[in-house]
């Protein structure tokens, strides 16, 4: 989702049903920014309207991350150092954005694991 297409979804219910709790400083500012969103849009939080906003700027942060052109040799000494799949270094490419994708699959790996350990 794109930050242009967050006030359409305003509109509607807030569906999600997984979330984290954590403590957050804002500038004034930018509270006072959120607390005028609230008005417009009612039928959402400010929690709401934060996390909306983060998980907007955050897909458009890890779609700007740039990957590098490697070439198949490379491609495979990073599939093995990694232990994964060559499929997995998409495109035979490398830098922040594989990095991240990895990462990122890693973490929603582990939590699915310990998930798993607490429902037995």
């Amino acid at each position: 989702m794109t930050i242009k297409n967050l006030v359409n979804t305003w509109s509607l219910p807030d569906r999600t049903e997984d979330k984290h709790q954590f403590t957050l400083r804002l500038r004034y500012d930018h509270y006072a920014k959120l607390l005028a969103l609230k008005e417009l849009y009612k039928n959402r939080s400010v929690n709401d309207l934060i996390n909306d906003i983060l998980g907007a700027s955050l897909d458009e942060v890890v779609e700007a991350l740039p990957s590098y052109k490697i070439d198949r040799e490379e491609a495979i000494e990073l599939a093995m150092h990694f232990e994964c799949p060559i499929s997995d270094v998409e495109n035979n490419k490398t830098g922040p954005r594989l990095d991240f994708d990895r990462i990122y699959k890693r973490i929603l790996e582990d939590r699915s694991v310990d998930d798993s350990q607490e429902a037995a």
